[in-house]
């Protein structure tokens, strides 16, 4: 069975997202995935701050996420702060992902900030996670590093410029979205479906 293309467009501080990438994990020992993950932020730079209300929300929220990570995938959860600016984070997946290395980081900084409560918009905290998986990361989080920045800008403009209000985001062989992090079933029928098409 040849691997199916999904496109993902997720930022590292939404709690939908991790849950997302979990069952895509699941899905790929199911079948064989292809996995592209793309950049979209919650709170880019100059966004206003969160306010007192959007605070209190996802306080009254995070026990039952706490609940729900926990049943299922056995994960206890200790989010990061609240209200950063994840284009650091995002470019120094971008250059692990140049560096055959993408996977792992990628799944290190949703791990970083929900089960360990980092502030991964630190660039200490990204110099220690790129230096973990052996990668030269300094460049790509001060954003010295021109790839990586066009390579964020790009997924940003592409998630723009199809519309995509909130993430997770996710395309199954080019052909079919799935918005939010639907059921395990859900992913899986969407993956059959675009399996099944002529020219995946």
């Amino acid at each position: 069975m040849a691997a199916l293309r999904v496109d993902t467009w997720s930022d590292f501080v939404c709690p939908f997202c991790f849950i997302g990438a979990l069952r895509l994990d699941q899905l790929a020992g199911q079948r064989p995935l292809d996995l592209h993950w793309h950049a979209f932020q919650l709170r880019p730079a100059g966004a206003p701050p969160m306010d007192a209300a959007k605070r209190r929300m996802i306080a009254e929220h995070t026990p039952r996420l706490a609940a729900q990570m926990r049943e299922e995938f056995g994960l206890d959860i200790e989010r990061g702060p609240l209200d950063i600016d994840t284009r650091a984070a995002h470019r120094l997946f971008a250059a692990a992902d140049a560096a055959g290395k993408g996977a792992a980081i990628h799944d290190a900084l949703f791990r970083a900030y929900w089960l360990r409560g980092e502030d991964i918009s630190d660039p200490q905290v990204l110099a220690a996670l790129a230096a973990q998986h052996g990668i030269d990361g300094a460049a790509a989080i001060s954003g010295g590093n021109a790839d990586c920045e066009r390579s964020v800008a790009a997924d940003v403009a592409q998630a723009a410029q199809y519309g995509f209000q909130g993430v997770p985001a996710i395309v199954f062989g080019q052909k079919y979205y799935v918005s939010g992090a639907q059921p395990l079933a859900v992913f899986a029928q969407a993956a059959e479906q675009a399996a099944a098409e002529p020219g995946t």
